[in-house]
């Protein structure tokens, strides 16, 4: 649930990897807005979100949600997640660049009614492969591969593994503007899905950047070279495929819990490697959805604050 839900269901909300910042590879080995840019519909689903941080680094989060009211059901619903993602591969040769990452999530999930979610304990998985081509030094052209698997990891059903597909081109017209124009396909939300999109990226000075596409927003302005501010607004949530039993049967179910972040977070550079950060952000708009043989229930959950510490090493 995270920017970060980087799995195809969380309708990209959060990818794996948070690429967020691939521009000069070759100096810092960071990945733009892209990712997040090109899908104007999510967050990383995750993968975010904030989406995806520098892929030259090793970051590890902890965020809490507060408890919320599930409308219609007398239950409440509030979580725990760990997270780390890590890359583990990246070449350069001529105009190609590749590079690929894993990001791991583990969710206590709080739920006060297990008849409708009987799990404590949920899991996430995503690799995210990275290519991108340099045409000249104004467009670029992009590609992501991201497979997820999603549940209690206990007993996996074939639903549990879902893709995304991204292909784009990133055309620079001055300095400090570029426009991002692509297409997504991803499977895992009810019928698979194709999306074409459209965003920018801005620099209004040398320490601040704007990033606008739909639903996703995200300013960023570093006070010195130790303190950055992080504002953003973008979808975030999952899809876990999950197995136990209900009713005395034992039942495969699909279960989708996302909503609207509105966050801010400060990132602290300690030195050249090492930076913590932490932050707070309010969900709106939010929303439960379980599918199974016996139900498929649709709610809205009210909104509620987040909490997030996080530490990330950079290469």
């Amino acid at each position: 649930m995270h920017d970060s839900d980087l799995s195809a269901d969380s309708f990209l909300c959060n990818l794996p990897l948070t690429i967020e910042e691939f521009e000069t590879m070759e100096e810092e080995m960071k990945f733009h807005p892209i990712i997040s840019i090109l899908v104007p519909f999510f967050c990383n689903v995750a993968f975010g979100q904030e989406g995806l941080s520098e892929l030259a680094s090793v970051r590890l989060s902890y965020e809490s949600l507060s408890e919320r009211a599930i409308d219609g059901a007398n239950a409440e619903i509030g979580s725990d997640q760990w997270e780390i993602r890590a890359p583990f591969f990246y070449k350069e040769s001529g105009d190609w660049k590749i590079a690929a990452g894993v990001r791991y999530q583990s969710t206590r999930l709080e739920v006060s009614d297990a008849n409708l979610i009987d799990e404590d304990r949920l899991h996430s998985l995503d690799l995210a492969i990275f290519l991108s081509k340099s045409q000249s030094d104004s467009l670029d052209w992009l590609f992501l591969f991201n497979p997820n698997l999603a549940g209690d990891f206990e007993n996996l059903g074939g639903e549990a593994m879902n893709y995304l597909t991204l292909a784009g081109a990133k055309w620079k017209t001055s300095d400090r503007f570029q426009w991002i124009f692509g297409a997504v396909y991803t499977t895992g939300i009810g019928d698979d899905l194709f999306v074409p999109a459209i965003g920018f990226i801005w620099e209004p000075s040398e320490v601040s950047t704007f990033v606008f596409a739909g639903p996703i927003l995200r300013y960023s302005y570093a006070f010195s070279d130790t303190i950055t501010l992080n504002l953003g607004g973008q979808f975030t949530g999952n899809r876990w495929n999950t197995e136990a039993i209900y009713g005395g049967n034992l039942e495969e179910r699909n279960f989708r819990f996302r909503s609207y972040r509105l966050s801010a977070n400060l990132e602290w550079s300690l030195d050249e490697h090492h930076s913590v950060f932490a932050g707070f952000g309010y969900e709106i708009s939010g929303e439960l959805e379980i599918e199974s043989a016996t139900l498929t229930s649709d709610r809205e959950v009210e909104d509620g604050g987040i909490f997030e510490l996080g530490y990330r090493y950079g290469f």
